[in-house]
């Protein structure tokens, strides 16, 4: 016992202002009535609150008659209303006795100042390890709860090893969690965004396992070029910590690109009035250097030498065809080009404005960014550039046995030669080649009881699934976390728990409008939880975050994990918690958008150029249709220019691009037609696609790019709110640069931001030819998505595919990582598939993929499964599902504890009495456990063990939560000694002893605990 210390009067006073003990007089009287009756005793009575009344949720207690009192006797009462700026009101007055019993206080207010002095000394021993022993009774101090009566003490426990916590042998812990598997689809959906590329995405105490690509070229987790700063939550933040690690598109205004960027081909938008202070004193020195345009003959004659303005507004070519430093536009007609010397001019022509020397690279100091500040746990491959699942740079032959057979594979020769990449496709001959299983990428995983984070050397802060009225706050660093840490409360939707979101994942630690819901009351060693209990104001579906930026806040490793949704879930051992994986299988469905303008079949000088762009574009793409690896995608396709169905060429420009937003092959959303792994015609939707691409005229137009994005967006906009539960992209695939309606290509990359940021739909950009790789790379970068920027020619087809790949890349997962306990034991394992309206199905395991029928079977090594075709494609087909592999948790059913007695002792001055006055606590009881307080009351040490035990609260939380009595309970709540020990004698006796007893739940689950208590009496006089 911590013997006579003020926990609670420090609680109380921690502001070192008077007006503290305000919130105990709450507790200690009830409201006033005019004739200042107040429900309470003094001296020779009860000194605290009335007892407990009909429907209110005080704790259990046993029944009292007590011994009568002689009616018209009379005793003294003094009780504490209220205090401030060190001013005490004061009921002084009488109970008298009526009818046996006491009545209420009745007397005078007065005030005067609080009383000061030291309180009586004491011993004791702490109460803490357990079970609780003692050889001495511990002497109270001054009474906090009520300074009007002098001779109020009270004894105030906190246990010096942290809470009392329900023991036993085997795997047993001190808290206990909700099961994240069993949370409502809509509450697991807010912290837990799959797949997973950052921490923030991973909320209820999870981390993200091997962080998928997002929409990035490759894998955060490998070393590679350079990425997009917005293909995922990961790079957005790596990207801010290290620019170098990553490509910008930071086109100025109205212009075609950065000053700093030489881009050949027509220098579209390079003007002095695109809004460039550096371009514009280029343009101005040099037109050559830029897009050349006329308002008379004379301006031609100055910019190319000769050539006349015809309209609108464009130079023809002069004697001789476009002389040097230009490009030829359209038939007869010349523009600048923007060189390397044009962009070499901002050194001594744009003063204050430098171009970066370095070429950004992924390298490996960009890999331990995304470790270290996504939460990512990379596997490694020793010997390797970066484990050979992860796409990236390419992978040298002789640094893994598996990896040298890879390259020596007609497949896999350019995954390994110089100037290759280990793309998808190489990842994919890890099985087929190797026979090994890459893990499932993007995964949230529960973290599991004493697991930590080796590479965090602070504390790192969670919040489990909440339970039976408790918080589950864990510390997953490897640096103990002190007491006091604020957790608050945000209304539910609020959208403040740490988002991925491209508009917030820089900012996902800034959140607002919380509400102090509670503190931790213990320190957290690593790797362990506590269950936070009295937490105020909880209601479910609300949003809480620990250690909340402002008043309290401590440094730890991230902030980006620290959000849960409070819910009244059922409480379980953390040990089962983990015994379930659960995959989210969402639908893919892309709107592919393909250039038919006519540079895609011949140049401007009428050279044939289809066997360069149009015929390997179209292979490619049938190609990517026709892969069974693109089975339970959703596809509508359409070419641009191109009049069917609808007008999309330019000639009109209304918003939402007209009939641009209609595909030539539509999709619809049913299973019937996603793609399957069978080939034409018996696949629908392929055969559809190919005939399409087979029979379509030859290319002929412009480039109307802004009304072809604007309709592809506007499509799948529009799909994605139809299908909220499916992953939804647009592909645009061009050879040029805009022409029609708007060609500003900040404007065309807007139409992008706002299909990404405001409705969650990625855009990818595949540019070959003419292209401008900055409007390749703005187009994506603002959309979220991937850009490729290829060369015509040969390589083009294979280059396509690729892109398509990647693209497709780890969003169609039919495999689901099995729990640790499953992998030495696969037989425990089953697998259940719970649909969108919660119904869930038990599958059929087995042999292998030989056997497959409907059902699932284990991969090589027991730990992965793998769904059958069949399953996998009928999954596929329905959103909103989840598959689950679970592993029956063993745990260790605990037992009830008892603690042995502790002993306390009242010392009063002469011609008083000890009365023992009142009880309070703070517990935790999971689901239907409960923690049971006995008293017993004597006047010598040696008469207690003979004493009669009362029962005098018992905590739980049902069917009324009793789980804490004190101050902060509503209605405040106290345990009245005085009717426990049935009045007098034996509530007016010398010593006291409290003994507790904690109960498992009904199934023998732990994390039962008392925190603290106190115990109150005062000395009236014995006459």
């Amino acid at each position: 016992m911590a013997g006579p210390s003020t926990k609670w009067m420090g609680a109380l006073s921690r502001s070192g202002s008077a007006s503290a003990w305000a919130p105990r007089a709450l507790l200690l009287v009830t409201l006033l009535t005019a004739s200042a009756l107040i429900a309470g005793s003094c001296r020779g009575g009860n000194n605290a609150a009335e007892p407990p009344q009909g429907g209110t949720d005080w704790p259990d207690a046993g029944p009292g008659t007590g011994d009568p009192c002689v009616d018209g006797q009379e005793i003294e009462c003094h009780l504490t209303v209220g205090q401030h700026e060190g001013v005490l009101t004061c009921l002084d007055g009488i109970r008298r006795c009526d009818n046996g019993r006491y009545g209420s206080c009745e007397g005078t207010m007065t005030m005067r100042r609080s009383p000061s002095g030291s309180a009586p000394e004491g011993s004791g021993e702490s109460g803490y390890p357990h079970p609780l022993a003692n050889s001495d009774a511990s002497d109270g101090g001054l009474c906090a709860t009520n300074p009007c009566d002098p001779t109020c003490q009270s004894f105030e426990e906190t246990p010096d090893g942290g809470p009392i916590s329900l023991a036993g042998t085997g795997p047993t812990y001190a808290w206990s969690v909700g099961d994240i598997n069993e949370l409502p689809e809509n509450v697991a959906r807010q912290g837990t965004h799959q797949p997973c590329t950052t921490s923030e995405d991973c909320q209820f105490d999870q981390y993200c396992d091997n962080p998928g690509r997002g929409a990035c070229v490759h894998d955060p987790c490998a070393t590679g070029v350079s990425l997009l700063e917005n293909c995922s939550g990961c790079a957005k933040k790596v990207c801010a910590a290290n620019p170098n690690c990553c490509t910008y598109t930071t086109i100025p205004a109205d212009c075609g690109h950065d000053a700093c960027v030489d881009a050949p081909g027509a220098a579209t938008n390079m003007t002095t009035t695109c809004g460039d202070a550096c371009i514009a004193t280029i343009c101005a020195n040099h037109p050559r250097c830029c897009d050349i345009t006329c308002a008379m003959t004379s301006d031609c004659t100055n910019a190319l030498g000769g050539g006349s303005c015809l309209f609108p507004g464009r130079c023809t070519a002069p004697a001789g065809g476009c002389p040097s430093g230009t490009v030829q536009l359209g038939t007869n007609r010349c523009t600048g080009t923007w060189t390397t010397t044009c962009a070499g001019y901002v050194a001594t022509e744009c003063g204050g404005k430098t171009c970066n020397p370095i070429v950004p690279k992924w390298d490996a100091s960009c890999v331990a960014l995304a470790g270290s500040l996504c939460g990512s746990a990379c596997d490694t491959d020793p010997g390797c550039a970066h484990d050979k699942c992860y796409t990236g740079e390419r992978l040298v032959a002789s640094c893994d046995p598996c990896v040298m057979s890879i390259c020596a594979t007609a497949q896999g020769a350019g995954c390994c030669t110089p100037g290759g990449e280990w793309t998808q496709s190489c990842v994919d001959l890890v099985e087929s080649v190797c026979g090994e299983t890459c893990p499932q990428k993007g995964l949230c995983k529960s973290y599991m009881p004493n697991e930590t984070d080796s590479t965090c050397a602070l504390p790192d802060l969670t919040i489990g699934v909440p339970c039976g009225g408790t918080v589950p706050v864990c510390n997953r660093g490897t640096t103990t976390a002190p007491a006091g840490i604020n957790i608050h409360r945000y209304p539910a939707g609020a959208n403040q728990l740490p988002s991925s979101a491209p508009s917030r994942v820089l900012n996902a630690c800034s959140p607002s409008g919380g509400t102090l819901a509670c503190t931790t009351t213990q320190a957290i060693a690593p790797g362990e939880c506590i269950s936070v209990a009295g937490c105020t104001g909880l209601t479910a579906g609300m949003e809480l975050i620990i250690n909340p930026p402002g008043a309290g806040h401590i440094a730890e490793c991230r902030c980006g994990n620290n959000g849960s949704i409070y819910q009244s879930a059922m409480c379980e051992s953390p040990a089962c918690i983990a015994t379930a994986s659960v995959s989210l299988v969402k639908p893919v469905t892309l709107f592919v958008a393909l250039d038919r303008s006519t540079s895609m079949r011949q140049t401007l000088a009428g050279v044939d150029v289809s066997a360069d762009r149009w015929i390997p574009a179209t292979n490619a793409l049938k190609s990517f249709f026709q892969d069974p690896a693109s089975a339970g995608l959703g596809v509508a396709f359409r070419f641009w220019p191109h009049n069917n169905p609808g007008t999309c060429d330019g000639s009109s420009c209304p918003a939402g691009g007209g009939g641009c937003a209609n595909p030539l092959v539509p999709f619809d959303g049913t299973a019937a037609r996603r793609l399957t792994e069978d080939p034409a015609p018996w696949d629908q939707q392929e055969n559809a696609l190919v005939n399409a691409i087979n029979s379509v005229a030859a290319p002929s137009g412009e480039t109307p790019m802004y009304p072809a994005l604007d309709g592809a967006t506007t499509w799948a906009i529009n799909y994605k709110i139809a299908h909220p539960g499916e992953e939804v992209a647009v592909v645009l695939v061009t050879d040029g640069i805009p022409s029609d309606c708007d060609i500003i290509p900040n404007h065309i990359g807007n139409l992008a931001r706002n299909a990404f940021v405001n409705y969650g739909v990625r855009v990818h950009a595949v540019g070959f030819g003419n292209s401008n790789a900055e409007i390749i790379n703005a187009i994506a970068d603002q959309g979220g998505g991937q850009a490729f920027n290829l060369n015509a020619g040969s390589t083009l087809q294979g280059g396509l595919l690729r892109a398509l790949v990647s693209i497709r890349g780890e969003a169609l997962p039919c495999d689901v990582t099995v729990p640790t306990a499953g992998v030495t034991d696969p037989a425990s394992v089953s697998v259940v598939y719970e649909d969108a309206a919660g119904v869930e199905t038990t599958l059929t395991p087995r042999a292998g993929i030989g056997s497959c029928g409907t059902g699932w079977y284990f991969e090589s090594g027991n730990t992965n499964v793998k769904l059958c075709p069949q399953t996998c494609a009928t999954i596929r087909g329905n959103s909103g599902g989840k598959v689950r592999a679970i592993v029956p948790c063993v745990t260790t059913s605990v037992t009830p504890i008892t603690t042995n007695w502790e002993q306390y002792h009242g010392v009063c001055p002469p011609g008083t009495k000890t009365q023992w006055g009142y009880l309070r606590y703070r517990t935790t009881t999971p689901g239907d456990s409960s923690v049971e307080f006995f008293v017993r009351a004597a006047d010598k040490p040696a008469d207690l063990a003979s004493a009669t035990v009362r029962l005098a609260a018992t905590a739980h939380a049902a069917p009324t939560d009793t789980r804490i009595c004190d101050e902060t309970s509503a209605p405040p709540c106290a345990v009245d000694l005085y009717d426990v020990l049935h009045e007098l004698p034996d509530a007016r006796t010398e010593y006291l002893e409290v003994q507790m007893r904690l109960n498992p739940t009904s199934s023998g689950g732990g994390g039962v605990q008392v925190q603290d208590w106190e115990i109150t009496y005062s000395c009236p006089d014995t006459e």
